[in-house]
């Protein structure tokens, strides 16, 4: 039988897990953004600890909506939030895509602006379609447009059709060289786990179940 796969990602500072408030009614989510927060430096909040605890909450259910496998968000120094980034997996039952299929359909997205930069990148857990790019959202009837860039990293799960694709947007275009250096240093660190059939990690060397 195949191993289930979980992955696992190493944030630096100024990351903040988005996925421990997902799965968690209201008053869970609350009580999570509070705990978050309570971790920050008091003297260095720019903003209320209310509307820094409201935006948590926020990201916390974007992430839900996403169905993200998961989610963090970056903070810079006085917890104003940057950047939101998230993990999906996406498979097509019986389809397996290759890398160029995945790059085909990242450039397709109808929302880009430009040309994007697309590159291959080879990551300890594989080989992944790196693309960055503008993208420009058209608001209620047309008006209130947004844009914002995003980095993607999209790679094939190993021992399935599946497709991750990991996400860091954000609108900060001010900090934007920071913020493609902290999404390029994050992926590196991704890595594949194996899971036996219980849901529990399987130790290098040892056999498949």
């Amino acid at each position: 039988m195949k191993s289930m796969t979980d992955l696992s990602l190493e944030f630096s500072d100024g990351w903040v897990d988005l996925t421990a408030g997902t799965g968690l009614d209201a008053d869970g989510k609350a009580a999570w953004a509070r705990g978050v927060v309570q971790s920050f430096n008091p003297m260095d909040l720019v903003a209320s600890k209310e509307s820094v605890e409201k935006d948590l909450v926020h990201l916390a259910r974007a992430a839900e909506k996403n169905q993200a496998v998961l989610a963090a968000a970056f903070f810079a120094l006085g917890g104003a939030h940057y950047a939101t980034f998230d993990v999906q997996i996406f498979g097509e039952d019986g389809a397996a895509l290759s890398l160029d299929e995945v790059e085909h359909r990242l450039r397709g997205h109808k929302e880009i602006a430009g040309e994007p930069h697309v590159s291959r990148v080879d990551l300890p857990a594989g080989t992944a379609v790196r693309l960055q790019a503008m993208y420009q959202s058209k608001g209620l009837l047309g008006f209130g447009k947004k844009l914002t860039e995003a980095v993607s990293y999209a790679l094939l799960v190993p021992q399935t059709s599946d497709v991750l694709l990991a996400t860091m947007n954000w609108s900060a275009m001010e900090h934007s060289d920071q913020l493609t250096q902290e999404v390029d240093a994050l992926m590196p660190t991704l890595r594949f786990v194996p899971l036996d059939v219980e849901g529990n990690p399987i130790a290098e060397g040892a056999p498949d179940a």
